[in-house]
């Protein structure tokens, strides 16, 4: 249902299941077999399964796991089924359909050769949303598992490789217990004084290592084009993942405000912009600083009126707007019928994410005036500001009429 209110276009998805191919592969042979040392071969040979998907194709993702894991040992403490993984690729990288066919395979092949050779039994990436960079790969390592009692198995493991990943980036560190007492977590030693140590391989450590992997790979293989850069580490336990519609407009307001800004502190001649918005605010940053040319070398105290009044009435409107979304939020917090709490909760996300809208765009504004305008008139429209601001009815600290001393005939100097 979430992918579908996402749908902006009717194309449909490039995916990667080979289960689902006439000429199905036998998930023994293909654990079983030597592993292609080649990159380019192994991915040639993933872009030959790479199809668009059949429109009448019933073949769903529980179908290709059920073929991929058939015949192989499970742990039966096993909870989980699969493991799904969404890779992001730099978004500045042209949408094509061969480009697109290139990143599935990367993502495919980086996947199984870090989860052991076979892993990946179904693979896509979706063209009728409007990120079109993401690839999402869901997997299942199967691998071989050779014993003295049993000879050689086939198991499915969704933790062992990701486990190996991380204790191998990270290591061991001393174990800590709480402190009943204190609240603070103590180390631990063994009776003989010795640190006791416990690896770093708990799920954050095993998400972290696989994050770090695949921007290393990026910057390996795309580096030298494209702008690859780590996500930045968590400082608390808030959920991990936006939606998709929140990213997106986090994405592009940095995207903005980045090329707003080079633009703005550039001394020399730009280049063609090749990024996103490029074009758009070098056009805005052109006509602003001939308003603002026009507007200082003597176009008249007129156009510096008109000035002054346009720019607070923008100022204004944009506050007012804010202030109204926040009353709006306030307003819809104080309902309490529990049949309408869903509902309730839904607006106050939207009205949260208008609300930060509204406050970039005015910071964006105050910045750009800041920068583009000559101080005196920046001043003259500071005080324009103030002035109207001072006598709006909704202005909370609008300051009161002094009261005139009453004359009590005493004699004044």
């Amino acid at each position: 249902m979430a992918g579908t209110r996402r749908q902006i276009r009717d194309t449909p998805p490039l995916v990667y299941s080979p289960y689902a191919a006439m000429g199905a592969p036998n998930p023994f042979d293909e654990t079983a077999k030597d592993r292609v040392s080649d990159r380019n071969t192994r991915l040639n040979r993933i872009k030959d399964i790479i199809e668009e998907k059949p429109v009448s194709r019933n073949f769903s993702i529980i179908d290709a796991c059920a073929a991929h894991v058939a015949g192989a040992n499970k742990s039966k403490a096993a909870s989980k089924e699969l493991l799904h993984a969404f890779m992001q690729f730099p978004t500045d990288i042209k949408i094509s359909e061969n480009n697109q066919r290139s990143m599935l395979a990367i993502a495919v092949d980086f996947i199984n050769e870090t989860y052991g050779g076979n892993a990946v039994f179904h693979a896509r990436i979706d063209r009728d949303e409007a990120g079109q960079h993401g690839v999402d790969v869901f997997f299942a390592p199967r691998y071989e598992k050779h014993t003295k009692s049993k000879g050689t198995e086939q198991w499915i493991s969704l933790s062992k490789f990701s486990k190996e990943n991380a204790r191998t980036r990270y290591g061991q560190r001393q174990k800590t217990v709480k402190n009943k007492k204190t609240g603070e977590f103590d180390p631990v030693f063994d009776k003989q004084g010795a640190p006791v140590l416990v690896w770093n391989d708990a799920d954050v450590f095993q998400g972290r290592a696989l994050q770090d992997a695949w921007f290393e790979h990026l910057k390996e293989n795309v580096g030298h084009k494209y702008e690859v850069e780590r996500g930045k580490r968590k400082k608390g336990n808030d959920p991990d993942r936006l939606s998709p519609e929140d990213f997106a407009l986090q994405q592009e307001q940095e995207k903005l405000q980045a090329e707003l800004k080079r633009q703005l502190e550039a001394t020399t001649p730009q280049e063609a912009p090749e990024g996103p918005y490029g074009e758009e605010v070098a056009q805005m940053v052109a006509d602003v600083r001939e308003e603002v040319v026009r507007a200082s070398q003597g176009a008249g105290e007129a156009i510096r009126e008109q000035a002054q009044e346009d720019a607070a009435n923008i100022v204004l409107r944009a506050r007012e707007s804010a202030e109204a979304d926040v009353r709006a939020i306030t307003h819809s917090m104080l309902k309490n019928d529990g049949k309408e709490f869903m509902e309730t909760k839904e607006e106050n996300r939207l009205l949260h994410k208008t609300v930060k809208r509204q406050s970039a765009i005015i910071e964006v504004l105050q910045d750009t005036l800041k920068r583009l305008l000559p101080d005196d008139l920046r001043k003259q429209i500071r005080n324009a500001f103030d002035a109207v601001w001072n006598k709006h009815p909704e202005n909370p600290n609008k300051p009161e009429l002094p009261q005139q001393p009453r004359y009590d005939g005493s004699p004044r100097l």
